[in-house]
């Protein structure tokens, strides 16, 4: 058992962002049981008492799923740290593949699909169970194992080559090799906003051009009226999957695409969706995805440094077991478990900064239609069709909201002001 200073402080941040998120779930189970008996003002129009209460449960039943998880995790993160497991798949992996950078990036992915398989079961419960109990779930084990199949082939393809690019710099600059990861994170980043839509997600999904009409008109009109350059819509069968729906655009420049599930244009009108085009559209009027991107990359900056920082000496990885010369690897697998006990304490900052966007948004879908109807009515419709949890406690919407709730919107809808700029209510 490997148990010092080092281990000691990565199991106690660990420990206490568990401890904490259980509180957090007892006290937010706690908050929408109390209002089980009914439906909470202002939304009995939309809903009805019985689907409010299946709300309830599926919140409910999502929240505890969650927390079983949250234990096992913690309990697996302790056992990986302390028992010498990570060593010796370690050691195993550079024996099996060498020690060059090649044999370093194999090993890296060889230990991650390992410790990738002991996950696989939590989701196939929440698909083929949990989603199923509640009649959302639509996929077959046959698409279900095909996705893990492809996501295992994307992260090969994709994450192979920049690990070993990373580890050449990591053996030949190593003074600057962590802004050199960094900006090789960065463009990977940008890249994959411009080939997702072309190239990854046809693999799991079927993109169908939205057909002529009067959706696709009125869409087009919106799109030319705020000055939105698209020309393509598509149609996702998200149907093949859940019950669940959405809608979203992706890509930049000229490979912007606007993306609608095939269940949000079964259960909405014409405005309704446009409403929530709209609502994209202020993502992208007011550069949400460049702020976002410029969040991430300081964010990923500082990451960066801290490997570095560690990297620096043999003191960390040699109280966790490691004894070697090759460190990238290890160093990374060690960092990827101990830093969500940290970015989980700054997850509020931003889900209020997503909250924010999330209501210039709104603010942009309501002006651009010239009424707030729409927008409210089709927040409703998704809330209700998904099941969303209407009354979530503050604080634990905080830390897992990364939007405002349907109420906090509708407040925000209703008390915009009148003039030559804003809605006209």
């Amino acid at each position: 058992m490997l148990i010092n200073s080092v281990t000691n402080a990565i199991v106690a941040l660990l420990f206490f962002k568990f401890i904490f998120e259980s509180i957090l779930h007892f006290i937010n189970n706690y908050h929408i049981l109390l209002r089980r008996k009914e439906i909470p003002p202002g939304f009995e129009t939309f809903i009805d008492l019985p689907t409010y209460q299946n709300s309830i449960d599926y919140t409910l039943m999502k929240s505890n799923f969650s927390s079983f998880c949250g234990a096992w995790n913690l309990i697996f993160d302790i056992f990986l740290l302390t028992s010498g497991v990570l060593p010796f798949l370690f050691e195993t992996g550079l024996n099996w593949f060498g020690s060059k950078n090649f044999g370093q990036a194999t090993t890296f992915f060889f230990i991650n699909f390992i410790l990738s398989l002991f996950w696989i079961p939590f989701n196939w419960w929440r698909q083929f169970h949990l989603e199923d109990f509640f009649g959302f779930n639509r996929s077959t084990q046959n698409i279900f194992w095909a996705d893990r199949a492809k996501e295992y082939l994307l992260s090969l393809i994709f994450g192979f080559p920049i690990f070993y690019i990373v580890a050449w710099f990591f053996q030949g600059f190593s003074q600057s090799w962590w802004l050199w990861a960094w900006t090789i994170f960065l463009v990977f980043q940008v890249t994959m906003v411009i080939i997702y839509p072309l190239l990854i997600l046809p693999l799991f999904n079927k993109l169908t051009p939205l057909p002529d009409g009067e959706l696709k008109e009125r869409l087009l009109q919106l799109a030319k009226s705020t000055q939105f350059p698209i020309s393509k819509i598509f149609t996702i069968d998200g149907s093949k999957r859940s019950a669940h729906s959405n809608a979203f655009f992706t890509g930049i420049g000229k490979f912007r695409h606007i993306v609608l599930y095939d269940t949000l244009i079964e259960q909405m009108t014409t405005e309704e969706i446009a409403a929530v085009l709209a609502h994209e559209i202020g993502h992208y009027k007011h550069q949400h995805i460049r702020t976002n991107l410029i969040v991430e990359g300081v964010c990923s900056l500082l990451g960066f440094g801290i490997l570095y920082y560690l990297s620096s000496g043999t003191w960390f990885l040699e109280s966790l077991g490691f004894q070697t010369e090759y460190i990238l690897v290890p160093l990374i697998l060690i960092f990827s478990i101990a830093i969500s006990g940290i970015t989980f304490w700054i997850d509020p900052f931003f889900n209020y900064l997503s909250r924010r966007h999330e209501y210039e948004a709104d603010r942009f879908a309501a002006d651009a239609l010239g009424q707030t109807e729409p927008l409210i009515s089709s927040l409703r419709k998704l809330h209700k069709e998904n099941l969303s949890n209407l009354t979530p406690h503050p604080i634990f919407s905080a830390f897992h909201y990364s939007h405002p709730t349907l109420l906090e919107r509708e407040i925000a809808l209703k008390s915009l002001i009148v003039d030559d700029h804003c809605v006209k209510e």
